[in-house]
């Protein structure tokens, strides 16, 4: 049973559920307003997926684009947008996202948010700017906790949504708070932020079968209770069937695992940096060079499911501290990564056929000598993997987030199946579709979210 003590208001102007970057940015804009908040976490800590996520926000024409020389525009992020959902994406909110990107960066920076940004290897435009895992939602979190026009408890979690007898506007929620159920009433309007369903297991039945047994990655509280609640009062649904995992979930202490339900595992794409991918039968099955979307049905088609991921002392080298995507010396710690002097010795901690591995790795590296990989054509990131000690992870499908959701217009308002506006309802982050499509463009979760966020609170203020 979740307990918290203290008094719960029963009256707010504006109603936050969900404390991840989306309802941070809501409830601080809400609040910026005028409107009095009630901030609302249903786990005992704030943060949600975002807190563990890998800490980019895609931005377009920073001032540390500028300072990097970089030459972006609006129009190129859009046709990358677009060209990442396959077109699937919904123009009203890629053009909202655009037209406010900027706003939100100085909005968060505002707040004690630092970026830096992320260099990639030309000609790729440098749009992500960098804040590590966490820590722009710990900045956030402790602004939001200084405000007086804001109330934010934890271990509160909202179960269903009312409207009012008389205007059929949501003005009110059924919150279970201290072991015990309130009706929260909400005069301006209400506002799910509550991430996705990435831990319920009825849902991915439902929207992404395939990947019920997928590593989990996103927050322990996605259970999809904002999805759940939209779609009790009529909300339409957008995306869900474009669910997908990304490749390169580490499994811990293989083959010996144990599962843990609120285990949160690193994120690992050392084949995209110049590592290999094998099967369990030490052989590589696919291009390593494509990215950990494209490679998610790919994999899922090996034995078990899983593929290792091999790398060397090279590569250990580059391991990104403060984040939780590609931190190798971390993986090593917690038991995700194996080390090993030998290739051989490396097959053998994971059951794999000794020689087989041998032979992967001496082909793939005779290719890399040649510059040109005889078995799939591979041209990025050709690697020797030839300095001890070697390094091993097991991986599978991860489940990062749920990219599908409840319908909204650009004014952050949930529509229902048929696209009139549910009143007094507002979303943002997770648990709504339509921004992504079928695809993700990589690092426009966080800044999408908050983004959607602020326009949320601003609009659930003025009850607009």
């Amino acid at each position: 049973m979740l307990r918290e003590t203290g008094e719960i208001p029963a009256t707010t102007d504006v109603l936050v559920l969900g404390a991840g970057i989306a309802g941070h940015c809501a409830a601080l804009a809400a609040a910026e307003s005028g409107a009095s908040v009630l901030f609302l976490e249903k786990s005992s800590q704030p943060g949600g997926s975002s807190a563990i996520a890998g800490g980019a926000f895609v931005f377009c024409g920073t001032d540390l684009q500028v300072a990097a020389g970089q030459r972006d525009s609006i129009d190129a992020l859009r046709r990358d947008l677009l060209e990442s959902g396959k077109s699937k994406n919904n123009p009203e909110l890629i053009d909202a996202f655009l037209a406010n990107q900027l706003e939100t960066y100085d909005f968060l920076r505002n707040y004690g948010v630092k970026f830096q940004l992320y260099m990639p290897p030309a000609p790729t435009i440098a749009r992500a700017h960098t804040t590590g895992t966490g820590r722009a939602v710990t900045s956030l979190h402790m602004a939001a906790r200084a405000h007086k026009n804001i109330q934010y408890f934890s271990k509160s979690a909202a179960v269903r949504l009312r409207r009012s007898p008389g205007s059929d506007r949501v003005d009110a929620a059924v919150v279970y708070f201290g072991g015990r159920e309130l009706e929260i009433v909400a005069q301006k309007g209400v506002i799910l932020a509550t991430g996705g369903f990435s831990r319920n297991r009825d849902l991915l039945q439902i929207y992404a079968p395939e990947l019920v047994d997928a590593v989990k990655h996103g927050g322990i509280a996605n259970t999809g209770d904002g999805l759940m609640m939209a779609s009790d009062l009529g909300a339409g649904h957008a995306d869900l069937g474009y669910v997908t995992g990304s490749f390169g979930g580490a499994i811990c202490n293989y083959p010996n695992v144990v599962n843990s339900a609120n285990e949160i595992p690193p994120l690992l794409f050392s084949f995209l940096e110049g590592g290999i991918l094998v099967n369990k039968h030490g052989h590589r099955f696919v291009d390593e060079g494509q990215s950990y979307k494209a490679l998610s049905n790919i994999g899922m088609t090996q034995p078990e499911g899983i593929g290792f991921q091999i790398f060397d002392h090279k590569l250990m080298q580059s391991s990104v501290d403060d984040t939780s995507v590609n931190n190798y010396k971390e993986g090593l710690i917690g038991g995700y990564i194996h080390a090993a002097d030998t290739i051989a010795e490396l097959a053998s901690k994971m059951e794999i056929d000794p020689s087989a591995l041998e032979a992967t790795v001496a082909r793939y590296n005779a290719d890399v000598a040649a510059n040109a990989d005889s078995q799939f054509g591979r041209t990025s990131n050709l690697v020797s993997i030839d300095t001890a000690p070697y390094y091993i992870a097991a991986s599978a499908n991860a489940l990062t987030s749920t990219y599908g959701g409840i319908t909204i217009d650009a004014g952050m308002k949930v529509l229902d199946w048929f696209g009139a506006p549910i009143e007094g309802l507002y979303a943002a982050g997770e648990v709504v579709g339509g921004f992504h499509g079928a695809g993700y463009y990589s690092a426009s979760s966080l800044s999408s979210a908050a983004t959607f966020g602020r326009l949320a609170g601003q609009a659930a203020a003025a009850g607009t």
